[in-house]
């Protein structure tokens, strides 16, 4: 008792000394600190064994980083964002940061400037726990690496004739799904969607980049695999940003498992491919792979990594944007009759633009993040090598001043809006980022959601079931990756 009161009389002492001599400004509007610490006491109030002290001594002395401790990252980004604008600095885990959702402030980091940034920030030791480390090129921080698997694996194999392909592998995927759809029922023809158009997916991926033909993989495995896939990207919210000190041994186990059991899932898939015999020298993201491992320009551990992210990327994001359209059609049936009319025509307007629409309304990214390697300025304003940068995509996408109708679904939003981001001027709508680290499966998305929707509106009607809540009240984590967090059940029937 007597060390603690000391040890806490010290570090009250200090900081009165250091609020006395403190003189930093800052140059962006944002919460005002209360004083400027060193590094070092941060990390002492970490270590602090009292949770209700450290907690209350992080939440007077560095708020914003507790914000972002106790809140998600989306979240806390748009607490301040609401406060002070639309572009705010604040200083989390005691570095600058600057959260962003003006759009030229954000086309300057993601595009005009964007090779500066393509540094993303994060947590090295929740980074190791990923496997995400200096590896793959979702989250690789060695920039070096970065480039070289995102243009000889990823870029290589995302070319003109697999974009081709997928559309008749997108088909077939469909009708395999479909052929076992009960096996998705969780009463007589009502459906977990988030969990049928996930193994949809996940086909695709398998087959375009794994060299596994649709119904190598049996529907009960296809599940598993899926809900792998789902529970990692739990780990990967867990681990990603907060400190190690606020970790929860029993989360910190379970989200453990649940990166390990993706790592399992990749190895299967490897000896599956082995096992088949499948030597398909077009399949060029895996036979890459395996000759830079054999070429000893890659260790096992990244190619594995690499496959890991193909088969998050793959999966999940396609299958949201999808599902929130879907089940943005159940309640406007007019929209649905519309975009019926249209397919039969072979016209995509109406198609196009409700996937794009449901990237503005809900982006499955809602936040991008970023951080400056070299020091740089923007409208004279000065930004410091390793400033951490937040893109608010989320907030950006909902401005007025940018679409007609920001806080609502409907397609006259984005009717007017171009995913290639290939102009010159600013862009307001960036569900895929644009610039260097731009998604790189951004036209297998489009693609492939395009081909599902089709086939499943022209043959299947779907419809809310009971206890399914409407697109708008929909309760969604936003989170790094932004998930429907109520069920997403509905009746689906052929027509």
């Amino acid at each position: 008792m007597v060390i603690t009161t000391t040890l806490l009389f010290i570090f009250i002492t200090t900081v009165y000394i250091l609020l006395r001599y403190s003189t930093r400004k800052k140059t962006f509007p944002g919460p005002k600190p209360l004083i400027s610490l060193p590094n070092y006491f941060f990390n002492t109030i970490l270590t602090i064994s009292n949770k209700r002290l450290r907690d209350n001594l992080l939440n007077l002395f560095f708020p914003e980083s507790f914000q972002y401790i106790v809140l998600t990252v989306p979240l806390a980004s748009q607490y301040y964002t609401s406060k002070y604008g639309d572009i705010v600095q604040i200083n989390l885990f005691n570095q600058p940061t600057i959260i962003i959702s003006n759009p030229d402030f954000a086309d300057y980091i993601l595009r005009r400037n964007g090779k500066n940034y393509t540094l993303r920030f994060g947590n090295p030791s929740g980074l190791e726990y990923l496997g995400m480390k200096n590896k793959g090129i979702i989250w690789n921080t060695n920039i070096q690496r970065w480039k070289y698997q995102r243009l000889n694996f990823f870029q290589k194999a995302l070319n003109t004739k697999l974009l081709d392909d997928a559309k008749y592998v997108s088909n077939d995927a469909v009708d395999y799904i479909l052929k076992y759809v009960e096996k998705y029922e969780v009463k007589n023809d009502i459906i977990d969607t988030m969990d049928f158009l996930r193994s949809i997916t996940f086909t695709i991926t398998c087959h375009l980049f794994l060299d596994l033909p649709i119904g190598t993989i049996s529907i009960e495995k296809t599940k598993y695999y899926v809900n792998s896939v789902v529970q990692y990207f739990k780990a990967w919210e867990y681990f990603l940003l907060k400190p190690t000190q606020f970790y929860d041994e029993n989360q910190t186990s379970q989200h453990e498992k649940a990166i390990k059991q993706l790592n399992n899932v990749v190895n299967e898939l490897i000896s599956e491919r082995e096992m088949n015999n499948n030597n398909n020298n077009n399949c060029l993201f895996i036979n890459s792979l395996l000759n830079a491992l054999d070429n000893q320009q890659i260790t096992k551990e990244e190619m594995n990594q690499c496959i890991l992210e193909m088969l998050i990327a793959g999966t999940d994001t396609s299958s949201v944007t999808m599902f929130y359209f879907l089940l943005a059609l159940c309640d406007r049936k007019e929209l649905e009759e519309q975009l019926r009319r249209e397919l039969k025509e072979n016209s995509y307007k109406t198609l196009t633009n409700g996937l794009k629409e449901s990237m503005h309304f809900k982006p499955v990214g809602p936040v991008i993040m970023r951080c400056a390697i070299n020091d740089d300025i923007y409208n004279d304003i000065p930004i410091k090598n390793g400033t951490n940068i937040i893109i608010n995509l989320a907030d950006m996408h909902r401005r007025n001043e940018n679409f007609s109708l920001g806080n609502e679904f409907n397609i006259v939003n984005v009717e007017d809006k171009d995913l290639s981001n290939t102009n010159n001027e600013k862009n307001v709508f960036v569900p895929f980022g644009v610039g260097p680290k731009e998604c790189i499966g951004r036209w297998l998305a489009k693609v492939e959601m395009e081909v599902i929707i089709e086939k499943l509106i022209l043959n299947y009607s779907f419809e809310r079931a009971n206890g399914t809540k409407t697109l708008e009240e929909l309760q969604t984590r936003w989170d790094i990756a932004q998930q429907p967090t109520d069920p997403g059940f509905m009746l689906i029937q052929r027509r």
